[in-house]
């Protein structure tokens, strides 16, 4: 049978290339900002709080605002999100280096945000249709695009900038968001297609009592518990890391800036995999075994010593963090099966970025008992993840085909 119309339990590689493509190129503008910062500080002669105020408008954008999209996209035919998602994302960021004005440049990352904000429920609602009965997996690789958008979008941004024409070269960074909404436009038939083969039942919730399958909401809430603790761990190292070697330590800012990268890396491997090991174990058990083993190895980075083994450790450690990202999303589409756009919304947008929250506390406790009291927390987090996971329903294991 051809691909274009794949069985239920068909996975439609091409479509999620595709889709994990688009979702590069939609977080290229996330990984961009950070870089675009300090030229726009520049350029404006921006204070501190000014420039946070930037992160501040990005973060709600494209974050906290994604339910609401997840929500509209399980009412309405939402495809049209897609393409206009990516190309709204791209121009958002393209103006912010090209505006006149500090006022204009809040405008434009949030515009910027709300692009991204608009493609994520989508495209995670259809990634999760044309992954067939291997949906970890195949998320996964819907998931691995973001994670190099991230990485790519700080490198592409480098470039741009330090070219002559500096600020107005970002009308570059439309190019690829351009190309990318029109092939997108005209993959619209083939997702309808792929939906339409997909059914739409929760591997955990399917033959469970009753009292489970109508009380979701309950696992759910438990679920973005845990992805709110880990967004927190994930986000903690990799601001406080910097801050410990180069503030506190007074250290090398190059060391402190390979270990993120390292730390960030590694994550494009974890998602991977973390996928592929929930479609054979289990969601919940691929989540619990990441939150187990990340107690010794924070434990183990807290106390390290030695610069090489530093940065193993936070290789292991970002793949083992980051294993349960896609693994989590899926859980809570699973749990939603009749609403997989807002569970995506949820999942990827709300908790991860209320992560940024759980970073703020961090910061309260840096400031009363210094930087490295921080990891102290850090290090004592999974156990919350852990007993939290203990409260999700069992679930029902999908053998690979």
């Amino acid at each position: 049978m051809s691909s274009d119309h794949p069985t239920k339990s068909t996975m439609n590689m091409r479509v999620l290339i595709i889709l994990s493509v688009a979702h590069l190129v939609t977080d290229l503008s996330q990984g961009a900002l950070p870089i675009l910062l300090p030229f726009l500080k520049a350029a404006f002669t921006l204070t501190y709080t000014q420039v946070s105020l930037v992160v501040l408008v990005a973060n709600l954008m494209s974050s906290i605002i994604q339910p609401i999209f997840g929500y509209i996209t399980d009412k309405i035919q939402g495809r049209w999100l897609l393409p206009a998602g990516v190309l709204i994302s791209g121009l958002g960021m393209t103006f912010a280096g090209i505006s006149s004005h500090y006022t204009l440049v809040l405008a434009a990352v949030a515009f910027s945000g709300l692009g991204v904000a608009a493609f994520h429920p989508e495209a995670s609602k259809n990634a999760f249709h044309a992954s067939g009965l291997n949906k970890g997996t195949g998320f996964s690789i819907f998931s691995v695009g973001g994670n190099l958008g991230f990485a790519v979008g700080s490198v592409f941004m480098t470039y741009l900038l330090t070219r002559e024409g500096g600020l107005f070269n970002t009308v570059y960074f439309l190019v690829p968001s351009l190309i990318t909404t029109v092939v997108l436009w005209l993959i619209i038939p083939q997702l309808k297609r792929t939906k339409a083969s997909n059914p739409q039942r929760s591997s955990i919730t399917e033959n469970a009592p009753k009292n489970i399958v109508h009380r979701t909401y309950i696992p759910l809430c438990i679920l973005l518990l845990i992805i709110f603790v880990r967004s927190t761990i994930h986000a903690g190292l990799t601001t406080y890391i910097p801050l410990y070697y180069v503030s506190y330590l007074q250290n090398d800012a190059t060391y402190a800036s390979l270990l993120v990268s390292v730390f960030l890396a590694a994550g494009v491997l974890g998602t991977f995999a973390g996928g592929i090991l929930s479609d054979r174990f289990g969601r919940v058990r691929v989540i619990m075994l990441s939150m187990l083993l990340m107690l010794p190895l924070l434990y183990a980075f807290e106390h390290s010593s030695s610069s090489i083994y530093t940065v193993i450790l936070l290789f292991i450690g970002g793949a083992t963090l980051v294993a349960t990202t896609s693994t989590a999303v899926v859980l809570a589409q699973e749990l939603l099966p009749n609403n997989v756009g807002m569970a995506s919304g949820l999942a990827i947008g709300f908790s991860i970025g209320m992560g940024g929250a759980g970073v703020t506390l961090l910061g309260v406790i840096a400031d009363h008992w210094g930087v490295p009291a921080v990891f102290s927390v850090i290090t004592l987090l999974p156990v919350a993840a852990v007993l939290l996971t203990l409260l999700l329903p069992k679930d029902k294991v999908i053998k690979p085909n």
